[in-house]
């Protein structure tokens, strides 16, 4: 281990970048990232820190968890490190003593979550009643009064693809495409597939594609399609992205702009401001409420997004 005492960060990134080779490039940044950290840490540059940390673990966390550094970023830090540990063949009995605290501050980061969440479905509106709500302002947007703002439009839009039907991740309506054939549909995109009476959304790109494979989920809610129409008639006529940013802008929406749009439009039609998150919480727990078998339930936690049924059973 002497060996890579006098190591730069560049050398061990570069170490770290051959012996993962096929690893992201995000994943290659944040172990550099994280050297660098120790670095501003000891004020020292890292051939001069003779891997001081990596034998005295408790010494470093102390200095670690008084640092102004987030929880998430200590987490991948102590992570960071753990690599580095295989990578210089270190003794066992370190390598353990850095994975015992890594699962005990991820355990606590967990069982916090938890409690954010039982807390805020304690107290937050059930999935019923806000999808009362959307249907109720509909009349509004359904009506042939041409005047209402694309902001706005688009806004109650987004929040009834969200709320009266499945609501899957945000991501999943993120460049997603308008096609009216088949023939213009690959594997690497998302699509709204218009063909005549039918309205198909199919996500072949999202969070956990890569076990799940394709996925379809047909719109039959007569409010979106109508809404659908009218968006793509009145308001977005000439682009084949679904949700545009504005008429001068026809690039896609982002994630955080559809998450944005999607809370000011349950904050119009209900006063109050309403997350996805929100949203998606709560409509796990009312399919809880439902008691569907598991069939049913692994159909609903695959639309949205989960490989399993477990996180619609960790709180409930």
């Amino acid at each position: 281990m002497d060996y890579f005492k006098i190591k730069t960060v560049d050398d061990l990134s570069n170490l770290h970048d051959n012996a993962f080779n096929s690893s992201s490039k995000s994943t290659k940044t944040t172990f550099r990232q994280s050297l660098k950290r120790i670095e501003k840490i000891y004020n020292k540059p890292m051939n001069q820190i003779d891997l001081h940390f990596v034998e005295k673990p408790k010494e470093f966390i102390e200095m670690l968890e008084a640092s102004s550094y987030s929880d998430n970023t200590k987490l991948a830090t102590v992570a960071s490190i753990l690599k580095l540990l295989k990578l210089i063949d270190a003794p066992l009995m370190i390598y353990n003593e850095w994975l015992s605290y890594l699962k005990e501050k991820t355990n606590e980061k967990n069982d916090i979550e938890d409690l954010k969440l039982k807390k805020k479905l304690k107290v937050l509106v059930d999935y019923s009643s806000i999808r009362s709500i959307v249907e109720n302002s509909s009349v509004k947007y359904e009506s042939d009064n041409n005047s209402i703002p694309i902001d706005e439009f688009k806004n109650f839009l987004i929040v009834c693809l969200f709320t009266l039907q499945i609501p899957v991740r945000v991501s999943n309506y993120v460049n997603l495409k308008v096609v009216d054939d088949e023939d213009f549909i690959d594997d690497k995109s998302n699509y709204l597939l218009l063909k005549d009476n039918e309205y198909k959304l199919i996500f072949n790109k999202y969070r956990t594609s890569h076990i799940l494979g394709s996925k379809e989920v047909n719109i039959i809610n007569p409010t979106i399609q109508f809404l659908i129409d009218k968006w793509l008639t009145e308001y977005n006529k000439d682009s084949t992205n679904f949700l545009i940013q504005s008429v001068k802008n026809k690039r896609p929406m982002n994630g955080r702009q559809i998450s944005n749009a999607f809370s000011q439009g349950m904050e119009k039609i209900s006063g109050t401001e309403l997350s996805i998150e929100n949203l998606r919480a709560a409509y796990m727990k009312h399919i809880i409420d439902l008691d569907p078998d598991f069939q049913d339930k692994l159909d609903v936690a695959q639309i949205m997004g989960y490989s399993t049924t477990s996180i619609m059973d960790k709180h409930f």
